[in-house]
C-alpha cells in the first residue's frame, strides 16, 4: 500500500510540473505573437461571427480577407456584451509573415460605410478569392 501512495504521489508531481511547464510555454508563446504582429503589422477591418463557449472560457471567432485570401480564426475571448456585437465590424490588427496571428480591438467598431461594404463583399463572394 505504501508503494502504491509513492507512486502516486511521483505521478501527481510529474503531472503538476508538466501542467506548470504547459504554462510556461503558452505564456511564451502569446508574448512572441504579439511581438511579431507589433514588428511586421497589418491593419484590417473584421466580422466578428462567432462566439464559442465551453466551460471556463469563450473564443471569438472573426472573418477577414488579406492579400485576396478569406481567414476564418479565433481571436481570443469573446468581448464583454457578446450577443450585441455578433455580426458587427472591428479594427484588426495582424502578423505580415502569419496572418493567422492577429489582435482584435473590439472596443473600436469600425462606422465607415465604405470599408465594411468591401469587406461584407468580399465575405459574399469568398470563392472568387485565392
Amino acid at each position: 500500500m505504501a508503494e502504491v501512495t509513492k507512486i502516486s504521489e511521483k505521478l501527481s508531481k510529474v503531472f503538476f510540473f508538466l501542467i506548470i511547464i504547459g504554462g510556461i510555454y503558452l505564456l511564451i508563446q502569446i508574448n512572441k505573437d504579439r511581438q511579431e504582429i507589433e514588428n511586421h503589422p497589418g491593419k484590417t477591418i473584421c466580422k466578428y461571427t462567432f462566439c464559442k463557449i465551453s466551460r471556463k472560457s469563450s473564443t471569438a471567432f472573426v472573418k477577414y480577407v488579406v492579400d485576396n485570401k478569406l481567414y476564418r480564426t479565433g481571436a481570443g475571448g469573446c468581448p464583454e456584451n457578446s450577443a450585441e456585437k455578433i455580426n458587427k465590424f472591428f479594427f484588426l490588427k495582424y502578423s505580415t509573415l502569419d496572418p493567422n496571428k492577429i489582435q482584435v480591438d473590439f472596443s473600436k467598431e469600425v462606422t465607415s460605410k465604405a470599408e465594411i461594404e468591401k469587406l461584407e463583399y468580399q465575405l459574399k463572394n469568398w470563392l472568387d478569392l485565392k
